[in-house]
């Protein structure tokens, strides 16, 4: 099941993002995002229990997926690219023309996932994680 979570979710998430998200949200993020009106956290559940969740950011016409998170127990089933597909449908009824998000260069996976779906590399952000990583800047058009 694919539903939309709300700030009573919010320790859902942090549960979720604690232990299988090297770069998550802290609960006064989350707080502030759900807030500002403009924050979209979708998730995947099975049988109640929360394994994946999309968080976007959004501005009239644009959106930043600021992460995707699955459990490491449910990982390779799909359900990222399950929430993105959504996620996208989703976004283009808001009037979402294009889509952004920064991805970690040595995050393979994730990079491959969203190559798969017509994201492309448009820049590199040195530095842009708090262990100097650099990011790779991806866009796609809806």
């Amino acid at each position: 099941m694919i539903e939309f979570l709300s700030k009573n979710d919010i320790s859902q998430i942090l549960d979720l993002y604690d232990g299988n998200f090297s770069d998550g949200w802290n609960k006064n993020m989350l707080e502030s995002a759900f807030l500002n009106g403009r924050f979209l956290a979708i998730a995947k559940k099975i049988e109640q229990r929360l394994v994946a969740v999309i968080t976007i950011s959004t501005t009239q016409f644009d959106a930043d997926i600021e992460g995707i998170v699955v459990d490491k127990a449910f990982r390779n089933k799909g359900y990222a690219k399950e929430l993105l597909e959504f996620s996208e449908n989703h976004l283009k009824t808001l009037g979402i023309e294009k889509i952004f998000l920064e991805v970690r260069v040595s995050n393979t996976p994730a990079r491959n996932l969203y190559s798969q779906n017509g994201y492309s590399e448009i820049s590199i952000r040195k530095k842009y994680y708090s262990d100097n990583e650099d990011a790779v800047v991806m866009a796609k058009e809806i």
